[in-house]
């Protein structure tokens, strides 16, 4: 149903949330968004997306944050956490400044865009609903455990969406994959999920035809890892991987409600 009485602003459109701003102006929602560069801005803007610069730092938060927020009915924060780059940045802290910002500008709902990854891989392989405690100890998992407790502890009715790995048609972990040998854990289940399917529920979130404060994203069948990614080589006709055998191997399985 289409819907342009709300206005919904994006903090951080990347490559999931530049798509999901095109995709709710094509429903008559009103769309702002924030970016980090001016090209990106030109790009939105071209789709009648207002966009602004916001690049959000350690400790302060730099661009127009007040003009983006203010009148928003829904947030949706999908913003990288920079670990990989930056393994000791404090993302629970980043993700409290917004948080403390959407309260001053009464934001009525806050969807925040976690991870999967909150939850530890084991052997055996263990299946992980919403109503799972994350449990992960990876110093990835760990900090954004920790920005979702934040968050609850400062906007207690946010939604946390937990998206598996993202996919889409023109991002698949095969095009990194193809041709390579002596991969591990080939019986490992893989836990993906599309882009489209991601927008689908957020879309859903925000008409409130899906109500819940904890949500996973998951589309792809849960299959092993090499039955899956040699698979999808054929699919492309790309060069299919090669994987060790192994006997012990780590993992887990995410399922959900709307899955």
């Amino acid at each position: 149903m289409k819907n342009n009485k709300k206005t919904i602003g994006i903090l951080g459109a990347g490559w999931l949330g530049k798509e999901l701003a095109f995709q709710l102006k094509a429903l008559d929602f009103t769309c702002r968004a924030t970016v980090r560069q001016p090209d990106d801005v030109a790009i939105l803007e071209q789709s009648g997306i207002k966009s602004y610069i916001i690049d959000i730092k350690e400790d302060k938060i730099f661009g127009d944050l007040k003009t983006f927020l203010e009148g928003l009915n829904t947030l949706i924060v999908a913003i990288p956490p920079g670990l990989r780059k930056n393994p000791d940045s404090d993302f629970a802290y980043k993700v409290r400044m917004i948080a403390k910002f959407a309260l001053v500008y009464k934001i009525p709902d806050f969807i925040f865009v976690s991870s999967t990854s909150v939850f530890q891989d084991t052997f055996p392989i263990t299946t992980y609903s919403e109503n799972n405690i994350p449990n992960s100890q990876s110093n990835t998992g760990k900090k954004i455990i920790a920005a979702e407790e934040e968050l609850r502890n400062w906007y207690p009715n946010a939604t946390i969406l937990r998206p598996c790995g993202l996919i889409g048609d023109d991002r698949h972990p095969i095009n990194h994959l193809k041709g390579k040998t002596d991969l591990k854990n080939p019986d490992m289940p893989v836990n993906l999920v599309h882009r489209n399917h991601v927008i689908n529920l957020i879309i859903g979130l925000i008409n409130e035809t899906i109500k819940t404060k904890v949500l996973h994203a998951v589309s792809e069948p849960h299959t092993s890892r090499k039955e899956y990614y040699q698979d999808a080589a054929r699919q492309r006709d790309l060069a299919p991987p090669e994987f060790l055998d192994s006997s012990k191997q780590e993992g887990k399985i995410i399922t959900s409600i709307y899955s």
